[in-house]
């Protein structure tokens, strides 16, 4: 989960011209910290001169408190104001601009795998005639993509994964294959990535020639859990987005997995299944 730290300063100054003997009231001098974490946001309002609150959170609520935790109900861009009171009835305001993504439920240092179970998104099971996947979910946020992978395997055979990924989603660009459809495939990710090794890799030239220039690319990926249940092995990744390319401006991206035998002696699954178009993902 994504957290910053912004910080604003607002001052007010009063200004005398000199040729009035009325006294003036000094403005509050607003100054407040702001920390973002999910969708809970907490303002620390560090404000001097000033006797009262109030927060309008730009969502429709609002809070007397000094330092109030507000929880957004969702991504967007949301404008929250203070206004602070001084003792003589005098009100300064300051605004801000909040941006809250989607965030994930997935951790990466849990070690577990309990907190797939609330991704139901982007799901795919495998069809009968696949005997090496099992199933495969994905989610994302503003910084990662999130893969999970159910295999019929285990971690000592080193399998080989293809990830052929459409950063742009779209057809005109990229490799074109029978193997998964409906994308150009513009990047691929490709090694034993549970043996610490993983090459990307960036297509050029004609859709139709499988000519990829190696990149390198240092800490785009992260492996999370891994857990062995009997022949099935689980496991979890993320991708970062700012490190790929296309992947950190782009509203779509496609995404097939196709493994491999540690030997490269035999091709051992697809998902999905061959000849079924890539798992489309929105990025909303």
């Amino acid at each position: 989960m994504r957290s910053f730290r912004y910080i604003f300063i607002i001052i007010a100054m009063a200004f005398m011209c000199g040729c009035s003997d009325d006294k003036v009231t000094p403005d509050a001098d607003l100054f407040y910290e702001i920390n973002i974490s999910g969708n809970d946001v907490t303002f620390t309002n560090k404000t001097t001169g000033a006797i009262s609150y109030k927060w309008d959170f730009g969502d429709g609520t609002t809070s007397d408190e000094e330092s109030p935790v507000h929880t957004y109900p969702g991504k967007g861009k949301y404008v929250p104001t203070l206004y602070a009171t001084t003792k003589d009835g005098k009100v300064t305001e300051g605004s801000t601009v909040l941006y809250i993504a989607k965030t994930s439920p997935v951790k990466l240092d849990d070690n577990s795998l309990a907190d797939w179970d609330n991704v139901t998104d982007y799901e795919v099971t495998s069809g009968a005639a696949e005997k090496y996947f099992k199933r495969a979910k994905f989610d994302y946020d503003a910084s990662y993509v999130y893969v999970y992978l159910e295999v019929n395997s285990k971690e000592e055979n080193g399998d080989i994964y293809d990830f052929y990924m459409d950063t742009d989603n779209s057809a005109g660009t990229g490799l074109l294959t029978g193997t998964f459809t409906e994308g150009g495939y513009d990047v691929l990710l490709e090694g034993a990535v549970l043996a610490d090794w993983f090459d990307v890799f960036y297509h050029k030239g004609e859709q139709n020639a499988f000519t990829f220039d190696f990149q390198s690319v240092t800490e785009f990926y992260t492996v999370g859990t891994k857990q062995q249940d009997g022949n099935v092995l689980k496991f979890e990744l993320r991708l970062s987005r700012s490190k790929l390319k296309g992947l950190a401006g782009t509203t779509a991206m496609r995404i097939g997995i196709e493994a491999t035998k540690g030997d490269w002696s035999a091709t051992l699954g697809d998902m999905p299944d061959r000849g079924q178009p890539s798992v489309l993902i929105n990025f909303e």
